[in-house]
């Protein structure tokens, strides 16, 4: 039983950093758009 139950919160945590992950480059991508956006103004 408890072998199981590690499984499903092993997959959940993968599944933060993934959506953490995703967070950060979008982050950086959207920071020099912005940048830029200022600067063309």
């Amino acid at each position: 039983m408890p072998k199981p139950k590690t499984n499903v919160v092993k997959t959940n945590v993968v599944k933060v950093d993934a959506g953490t992950l995703l967070l950060i480059v979008s982050a950086l991508i959207l920071l020099p758009l912005l940048i830029t956006g200022f600067l063309s103004q």
